[in-house]
């Protein structure tokens, strides 16, 4: 199988863990970290310290609601250890809203208490969940540049020996290690959607859809599902840019803590289309950190996964996950099947139905993965791939 073929076939999912080696933070270790960000306001904010008291009980007051919550869904293993981050502002926006979409038993004992905050200070809701983002952008997906060159040196090196090869990658994540580790002021290796525009003499981009254009000298195109650090949306001209400083008090565009995962414009809109276009060409999907918790994405996936190829080869899903090194794919089927079928206040229909026998699982790092599969000249995708569609003519 020549090397050009066998990429238009796999599809790449990231998730938060793909990005882990590199330094940022997990969506569970945020959780932890903003607990230690509201305990240091004293020594490494000015801005925040009058609400310094209140963040502290607020916090505990969430993080009640999502541990009832987890309990609640099930009663004899609390899912406790998911809880994260993403689930913490979306009750936050919730309280800013005033849409106390709360379990009741904790709005009874606590309903005092968010009026006392609110008198104390009108805006502390919106103020905890600017500080929440500022922590995002400036410590939690803060990448070492260097650990970040480590990471996908593997997918450099790649990129340099092989010639018509394209890496269609979606991530979940909104940090930037892919974007500044390829991309550099002289060379353009990934595309993300936009391109330049010359407006008063300043360098603008803007969204585009700029992808596999035929004068890119691009081999990645990078497909950021839920948003970028960087990604803002211009009030006056209704337009989606770069922006250059991600640390000035601009929030960026992304989904973060909403029970929607979509938004109803583009790039959303589109980079969603095009992941449901490509799951269905593709015959190896490739999960890198992915934990699983976004249902819509779930769906997707399952949906796809429960279907064939044009050449009616039956689709294979790998996941990529150290943490899976004592589960088998049934564990892991009967997981997702768990998750799907924890409703929330959106949920309407979730698939749940995955066959174990669509599913390999790789115990590895990114890290790892990355070194394996695409030294040799990405010889082990090759591999994978003639194994699928070898296994699908025996029977």
């Amino acid at each position: 199988m020549r090397l050009e073929t066998a990429f238009e076939k796999i599809v790449f999912l990231l998730g938060a863990g793909a990005s882990k080696d590199a330094g940022c933070l997990l969506s569970t270790g945020m959780l932890s970290s903003l607990r230690k960000a509201i305990d240091d306001l004293d020594t490494k904010s000015d801005e925040y310290i009058k609400y310094k008291e209140d963040f502290s009980e607020i916090y505990q007051f969430i993080l009640a609601s999502l541990h009832y919550q987890s309990t609640m869904r099930n009663a004899l293993s609390p899912d406790s250890a998911h809880l994260n981050v993403e689930d913490f502002v979306m009750i936050l926006r919730q309280l800013i809203d005033k849409e106390y979409v709360i379990p009741y038993p904790l709005i009874g004992n606590w309903n005092d208490k968010i009026i006392k905050w609110e008198l104390r200070n009108g805006d502390v809701f919106s103020q905890f969940k600017d500080f929440i983002v500022l922590q995002l952008i400036q410590n939690w997906t803060n990448h070492n540049k260097d650990d970040a060159s480590a990471l996908l040196n593997p997918i450099v090196k790649f990129l340099t020996v092989s010639e018509n090869v394209t890496l269609n990658i979606f991530s979940l994540n909104y940090d930037l290690v892919f974007e500044e580790t390829l991309n550099s002021p002289t060379l353009r290796v990934l595309d993300d959607g936009f391109s330049e525009r010359i407006i008063s003499d300043q360098k603008i981009k803007y969204w585009t859809e700029y992808f596999n254009h035929p004068s890119s000298a691009s081999k990645v195109n990078l497909y950021k599902l839920h948003g970028s650090l960087n990604w803002e949306y211009d009030s006056e001209t209704e337009d989606i840019q770069i922006k250059d400083d991600i640390h000035d008090s601009r929030e960026p565009l992304i989904i973060f803590g909403s029970y929607s995962k979509m938004l109803s414009f583009d790039p959303f809109l589109y980079i969603l289309s095009e992941f449901r276009k490509m799951l269905s060409k593709a015959t190896m999907i490739i999960s890198i950190g992915y934990s699983f918790h976004d249902k819509y994405i779930n769906n997707l996936l399952i949906q796809q996964l429960s279907m064939n190829t044009e050449e009616d080869i039956p689709k294979k899903m790998l996941i990529v996950d150290p943490s899976n090194n004592e589960k088998t794919e049934n564990d892991v089927a009967d997981e997702l099947r768990k998750i799907q079928d924890s409703k929330s206040i959106n949920d309407v229909i979730n698939f749940k139905q995955i066959s174990p026998e669509r599913i390999e699982l790789i115990p590895k790092t990114a890290s790892d993965f990355y070194k394996e599969y695409f030294s040799n000249n990405g010889k082990k995708f090759i591999e994978e791939l003639e194994s699928i569609e070898q296994a699908d003519k025996i029977f």
